[in-house]
């Protein structure tokens, strides 16, 4: 009896240590997405690396609305419409999109639903940087996602998402401008700047 009562209250502290584990990882999320959304619109710089290939682009953000630019494609979305140039087949591919295609052209829009459907934990952190570790639950589009938080700005520096497929995704912020002065056509495809781009509606 007094070993059961001793393993019971082993188990209640390992159970306590991981929720307060947990709720510790919930909390640099949230202050991470306040840090975000206080910083007003961002450019974000990065370097990306997936299915074995890499490169340098940026992201511009405004709330939900976004632009990435990477290695000669572009994608714009003004939160509802989504517009994808490739510049080496002069075509740009329209469409509204779910949001699991938000979230792969955008690796900071599960900021916004990282609470549905996923379990955080606290991950390896460093003297600088937290590190949490999510774990996506059934029909999430992520199965697991890795990020690393600066410990003073809470700026994300690390992101590293793998996909339900096991397809792996690597962001490394090379930098991070705030308060940047962004108008809705910032946000939208323009068929006057690209004459000859033929525009193939999905929707």
């Amino acid at each position: 009896m007094k070993n059961f009562i001793k393993y019971a209250f082993t188990l209640m502290l390992l159970v306590s240590a991981s929720f307060a584990y947990a709720q510790d990882a919930t909390k640099i999320l949230d202050k991470t997405s306040t840090a975000l959304k206080s910083a007003g619109n961002l450019k974000i710089g990065f370097t990306l690396n997936a299915d074995g290939n890499s490169g340098t682009g940026y992201i511009k953000l405004q709330g939900q609305k976004f632009v990435v630019n990477m290695a000669g494609t572009i994608t714009w979305f003004d939160g509802t419409t989504m517009w994808n140039y490739v510049k080496k087949n002069e075509e740009v591919n329209v469409t509204t999109p779910s949001a699991a295609e938000i979230a792969k052209m955008n690796p900071y829009s599960f900021l916004s639903f990282y609470k549905k459907g996923y379990t955080a934990k606290m991950g390896k952190s460093t003297a600088k940087e937290y590190e949490v570790i999510l774990t996506g639950q059934a029909n999430n589009p992520y199965s697991k996602v890795v990020m690393r938080v600066n410990k003073n700005s809470y700026q994300p520096s690390y992101i590293q998402m793998t996909s339900s497929k096991g397809n792996v995704t690597t962001i490394n912020c090379n930098s991070f401008l705030k308060n940047q002065k962004y108008t809705e056509a910032t946000f939208k495809f323009n068929k006057k700047n690209y004459p000859n781009v033929e525009v193939v509606d999905l929707r």
